[in-house]
């Protein structure tokens, strides 16, 4: 709120340009010396709208004499209207003299030397209004500006005119009010405005809104004179002879049509403005049509097809369905004679290129010591793959990315120039002797998935921008309002389509709108004596049909049917003009691309009146409705709160019980409540507690109006509230979610639509790409020929990456980890770089052991191409298609470090004296799981006709007090049914969240269970300030015993003091951030230590306060198995800390920011956290992988955690592919049989041994081969 203040009262400073003089009776602009260029090409308008300094004597000296009435009585009422200092009138170009800087104009100004800020053309399709309504007193003016015609004296002497300008006072204006735009819909909130204004204002249909472009008031813009416009076929123009915002004065001037006036809210609901959300407001004007609506207009050729009109429908844009129909170029191909060419075979298009491997060498690391890494010495083969393993937190990513990959990216900052030097100098080097032959490094991680929801699978792949240019290539768009195609042609593209007409077809030729033919041919075979002569004849006969037609021609043929044909980029039918069709038509970034009612998000929040109302069996005296709240107090003790008092005067009126529950009230009532007294009066009186007394007499608002006007009138955390608590996320119904606005979603290639085929799974999108060439002409074919390569080699590889059930359109931020490293992955494979080293961080999370080969085929594919391949990873199957295995232990943290086996798989598998090596030599626990009993449940929660996204309408009952693991291949609905569909239904049940669960019948047991927990991957905090200290709580008893020791009392300093987020405990120079940003501008942000606290985010002061040897910073810095010896005699912090540590995480720091953590570690400290809450033995824990980036021997803890759990008799459901995890399960939900549309049924259900014996499920054959021991 602070920041539109700030706005509000912000100022706008006005440059003049030039001044009007009266010389003889006649009007002239003088335009200064170095804004004259801006003036190339103003003689083509018959119009201009002048931007001026109110003079008050404005007439038309030429005019009848009942006109000058009518132009005094407007003078006055804009005067009574007018906030600030600047008039804006249309006047007709009688001369222009762009050497001289004189614009001849039939408009009078009586007080001479007038300043004058800008000259805008008159464009018809913005100023010009087809159905205007007046004030009644205007009803007998004219309903056309009148126009004179007068022949000006030649002005001669320019000279002294300007003398004065620069001197005279700064011409400022105020903003009255701003734009806001909601879901489409435009409204003028002019908060400074009293209410005769719109009292005033609601006689007239239409505004002029007076704005500024903000954004362009930078001194480089407004030198400015003459540009590009984007318009077809214009050539270099003044920008006095344009409406660009690029301008010595960027205000803009729109012509709006009221919709709606709100006097109370000080609010005019307009139709489509093209001004951002926000943008200021600074007049608005009423649209007199005696002044400002002009008969007889022209504009240049290149205007000349553009609307004739004002498009003043509410939002601009038809939002029904749309039917389209096939342009007049593919209607008329029944009537054309083959082409005797046969189209050229396509041989090979979609064949793989083979790279040559480049010969080995090596990557040397000796003596590191980073973090917990032991003076560690090894060699990374180049151009193999060489897998770090190791139990968690022995020190793998130390290795790998921590040393490796950091030193890489350091060098490489060092090799910029010196200039930038001293900033690059700052970062930290990692702890070793010596790194050679290494190279540049990429590193893709599992970390930072993002929450930007404008980043899809298809921006991420770049697959979307390939897909935008295909579109914009060989597209073809189809009108907004009629469906009809558009396709502009050169005219040798015409002429060369209508010489391909049968022999013998009589066809005319005539301008569109024309009403008689040009000239009537029969067509000529090709080998025709006469077919020389014919083409001249024809191509002249296009060209002037062209000419007259606006760049349009209808051909008859037979006397039959008539086809257009057209060189414009508009439709002729609905005259409606477009802007040439390019790859930004489908950005959904992109302002003018976008849906403007979801601003290209898909989706839009809509006030869910059952939020309002959450708990209809109660009353609203009793808290029904959060809204509302407790008004049973508020009835005892009531004050001017409206919004509370208006329920209980419209229950007076009605005479409602309100005792009794929500659902028994009257409907009526019940209406009204929500929606408003549709105007009628209500009388609420009061007396409070101190004996002030009130009375209130108002139409009742209702909820969701008042709801409404304040998500339209706040933002920021006014504006969250209200969405988290009574709105709900929709799929926008102006695009039907395809983001972008009409021009963009219909345009097509064959029938498929461009937002069809980002809507396609990549399977699909590979499918439909492999059989585009057979449906493509030959031009269209050699235009698109290696876009649509790119895009099949690009769509291969994300199917190899065992991502193909993935859509295009699906937001990155609903990504796991695992899916978003593949994509990554998949992107590095298109980059055609060689001599890399990529550092991947567990590849294989998320992935069914089924796709297992497709990755590895990827990782030898990477380095097949000459790069080396470095992977943190535990799955075994990875491990063995390796060139080389370093295995890092043998414990974690200071009991890790070391290098304990390195070499080959197959030397590996020979050293039974690792977990490792036993574990790829077959020996571990998975056959010792298969004899143990499975427990027996105590219920069942039957969930029936699953419908959540690809699910097919399933059945799936969760057995209560058991350990069940849900399996299935990637995208086979493993997340519907838990996450989407079970979860909320339970979390809704009992209280915890208003989330809607997915589409589905019933759901029967929920009585069962008296609480759920759902621990997810997503991070623990946001910002680098969350950690496990302060995520578990065990921050808070911390710092409260460092306010126990001596000196700390003596000082007085409270709990606060040892927090790095209070002003009292921080840093000053870093604010307890512990480093501090330099912005690089050309690459991310560069993160460097703070000099001043060294990294330990507290001022000195707190720091000289030390508990047991050890200060705060240096807590925060110990492991959490160190912290626990630390903190052995303390009960409360131990528990915490040995929960943590039984999860598997005693490895990493307590002050360890939460933007370094893995999902697995972000979800093992959830999982830590609960464990420590009170246990209620009716429990359901739901778990998404739990044992991302576990390690054999960690899995085996996990599992016993698990165990403990079940033994509660609480209920554990996982989502896991682990065959560890999955042995080890009482009962198991396979789904599949494949991923997306192929997916989403149970293929099998019951233990692993009776899944085991399932033949068509992809796990079943996993656990028999554990079962019978051949893995």
């Amino acid at each position: 709120m602070k920041k539109e203040s700030r706005m509000e009262n912000k100022t706008f400073q006005l440059f003049p340009i030039g001044k009007l003089k009266v010389e003889g009776g006649c009007t002239t602009v003088h335009i200064m010396s170095e804004y004259r260029p801006a003036l190339q090409h103003l003689e083509f308008f018959s119009h201009v709208i002048v931007f001026m300094k109110p003079n008050g004597k404005n007439t038309f000296p030429h005019c009848p004499e009942d006109l000058q009435r009518v132009v005094e009585e407007s003078l006055q009422l804009m005067v009574q209207l007018r906030n600030n200092e600047v008039d804006v009138i249309v006047a007709k170009v009688l001369k222009v003299n762009m050497k001289k800087g004189i614009v001849e104009l039939d408009y009078g100004a009586t007080e001479d030397d007038t300043v004058v800020f800008d000259l805008k053309p008159y464009f018809p399709c913005e100023d010009r209004v087809k159905d205007v309504k007046a004030p009644n007193f205007m009803k007998q003016w004219p309903e056309w500006r009148f126009d004179v015609n007068k022949d000006c004296k030649e002005v001669e002497n320019t000279k002294d005119i300007f003398m004065n300008i620069q001197l005279e006072d700064k011409h400022l204006l105020h903003p009255i009010g701003k734009v806001k735009k909601i879901n489409g819909e435009c409204f003028l909130q002019l908060k400074n405005l009293n209410t005769d204004f719109f009292k005033t204002i609601k006689e007239f249909s239409h505004i002029k809104i007076l704005w500024w472009f903000d954004r362009f008031d930078k001194s480089n813009f407004r030198k400015v004179t003459q540009g590009n416009p984007p318009y077809e076929n214009a050539p270099r123009t003044g920008i006095f002879a344009t409406r660009s915002p690029v301008r010595p004065n960027p205000i803009a001037m729109t012509t709006a049509r009221i919709l709606d006036i709100d006097v109370k809210n000080r609010e005019i609901k307009v139709s489509e403005l093209d001004a951002f959300d926000k943008t200021s407001v600074v007049e608005v004007i009423p649209y007199i049509p005696a002044l400002d609506r002009v008969n007889k207009y022209d504009v240049p050729k290149w205007l000349k097809h553009w609307p004739e009109w004002l498009d003043d429908r509410e939002g601009g844009f038809n939002r029904g369905e749309i039917e389209m129909v096939d342009g007049d170029i593919q209607a008329i191909k029944k009537y054309l004679e083959a082409e005797k060419e046969e189209a050229e075979e396509i041989i090979n298009l979609f064949q793989k290129e083979e790279n040559s491997k480049i010969h080995s060498n090596e990557i040397i690391v000796r003596g590191a010591r980073q973090n917990n890494l032991k003076n560690v010495s090894c060699t990374i083969p180049k151009n193999k793959i060489t897998v770090v393993t190791g139990v968690s937190g022995s020190g793998k990513s130390s290795l790998a990315f921590d040393t490796i990959y950091a030193e890489s990216q350091r060098r490489f900052m060092d090799s910029i120039t010196a200039s930038r030097g001293a900033f690059y100098g700052q970062m930290a080097k990692s702890d070793f002797d010596q790194i050679t032959g290494l190279p540049p490094a990429v590193a893709i991680e599992q970390k930072n998935v993002g929450r930007n929801p404008r980043s899809t699978v298809g921006t991420l792949t770049d697959i979307y921008d390939y897909l935008r240019l295909l579109f914009s290539k060989i597209g073809t768009r189809h009108c907004p309002d009629c469906g009809r195609g558009v396709t502009p042609l050169k005219t040798a593209e015409i002429v060369k389509l209508l010489e391909l007409l049968k022999p013998g077809t009589i066809f005319s030729i005539k301008p569109f709108d024309g009403k008689e033919a040009l000239d009537e041919f029969i067509a000529l075979p090709q080998e025709s004596p006469d077919r020389n002569l014919y083409r001249k004849r024809l191509k002249d006969t296009v060209e002037a049909a062209l000419a007259l037609g606006n760049g349009g021609i209808i051909v008859t043929i037979d006397e039959t049917e008539g086809f257009l044909f057209q060189t414009r980029e508009m439709c002729y039918h609905c005259k409606k003009i477009f802007f040439q069709l390019s790859s930004s038509t489908f950005s959904f970034n992109n302002p003018d691309s976008m849906c403007p009612v979801c601003r290209g998000l898909g989706i839009q929040l809509e006030i869910d009146t059952d939020l309002i109302v959450s708990k209809p069996e109660a009353s609203i005296l009793d808290g029904a409705s959060n809204w509302w709240g407790d008004l049973r107090k508020f009835r005892k003790k009531p004050n001017a709160n409206w919004m509370k008092g208006e329920i209980l005067a419209l229950a007076e009126v009605m005479k409602v019980n309100l005792e009794l529950p929500w659902e028994a009230l009257p409907e009526d009532f019940k209406h009204q409540a929500i929606y408003g007294s549709d105007g009628k009066e209500v009388k609420f009186t009061y007396e409070n507690t101190n004996g002030r007394k009130g009375e209130i007499v108002r139409p009742v608002e209702g909820a969701y109006n008042i709801i409404l006007r304040l998500f339209k009138e706040n933002s920021g955390d006014t504006a969250t509230r209200l969405t988290t608590a009574f709105m709900r996320e929709q799929t926008c119904t102006a695009c039907n979610g395809e983001r972008l606005a009409p021009e963009g979603r219909l345009v097509t290639i064959g029938k498929t639509r461009f937002p069809e085929t980002t809507g396609m799974t990549i399977e699909g999108l590979k499918e439909w790409i492999k059989d585009l060439p057979k449906n493509l002409a030959k031009e269209e074919l050699e235009l698109s020929i290696e876009i649509i390569k790119e895009l099949y080699k690009r769509l291969d590889g994300l199917v190899e990456a065992g991502v193909s059930y993935l859509s295009l359109d699906r937001p990155v931020p609903t990504l796991s980890g695992g899916e978003l490293q593949r994509l990554r992955l998949t992107a590095q494979l298109n980059s055609n770089i060689t001599s890399i080293l990529y550092v991947l961080d567990e590849p294989s999370t998320g992935l069914h052991p089924k796709d297992h080969r497709r990755l590895i085929k990827m990782l030898q594919h990477i380095r097949d191409e000459g790069n080396t391949v470095l992977v943190v990873e535990h799955d075994a199957d990875t491990m063995l298609a390796a060139d080389k295995i370093i295995d890092i232990g043998p414990g974690a943290g200071l009991h890790g470090g070391t290098i304990i086996a390195e070499g080959t798989p197959e030397e590996m598998i020979q050293n039974l004296h690792t977990e490792t090596g036993k574990y790829l030599a077959g020996i571990n626990d998975t056959k010792d799981a298969s004899k143990r009993s499975r427990k027996k449940p105590y219920g069942w929660i039957e969930v029936r006709g699953a419908r959540c996204n690809n699910l097919k309408s399933i059945d799936a009952a969760f057995p209560l007090g058991v350990f069940t693991c849900i399996t299935g291949v990637s995208g086979s609905g493993k997340s519907s049914l838990v996450s989407k569909t079970l979860y909320p239904a339970l979390a809704k049940y009992l209280g915890s969240s208003d989330d809607i669960p997915g589409e589905h019948d019933t759901i029967e047991g929920l009585e069962m269970v008296d609480k759920v927990i759902s621990i997810s991957q997503k991070p623990i905090g946001r910002t680098p300030r969350s950690n496990p200290a302060t995520y578990t709580g065990v921050f808070d008893h911390i710092r409260s015993l460092f306010t126990t020791t001596e000196e700390a009392q003596k000082r007085g300093f409270k709990q606060n003091r040892f927090s790095f987020n209070s002003k009292e405990g921080q840093c000053q120079a870093c604010k307890g951030e512990g480093r501090k940003c330099i912005e690089m501008h050309f690459m991310p942000d560069l993160w460097v230590e703070c000099s001043v606290c060294q990294g330990k985010r507290f001022n000195e002061e707190t720091l000289e306060i030390v508990y047991n040897g050890k200060t705060i910073a240096g807590v925060l810095e110990m492991s959490i198995d160190e912290a626990l010896d630390f903190f052995i005699n303390d009960k409360k912090i131990s528990i915490i800390l040995q929960t943590l540590s039984d999860v598997g995480l005693g490895y990493i720091k307590l002050g360890q920011s939460a933007l370094t953590l893995s999902g697995g570690e972000a979800q093992r400290i959830k999982l830590a956290k609960e464990l420590c809450k009170t246990d209620t033995g009716k429990t359901i824990y739901l778990l998404d992988e739990p044992t991302t980036g576990l390690h054999f021997s960690d899995v085996k803890n996990l599992l016993s955690i698990l165990q403990r759990i079940t033994d509660s008799g609480n209920t554990v459901i996982v989502i896991e592919h682990n065959p560890q995890v999955m042995i080890h399960a009482d009962w198991m939900i396979d789904l599949g049989p494949e991923g997306g549309d192929q997916g989403g049924t149970i293929i099998a259900e019951g233990t692993p041994e009776e899944v085991a014996e399932i033949e068509n499920s992809y796990t079943g054959k996993v656990l028999k081969q554990i079962l019978d021991g051949s893995i």
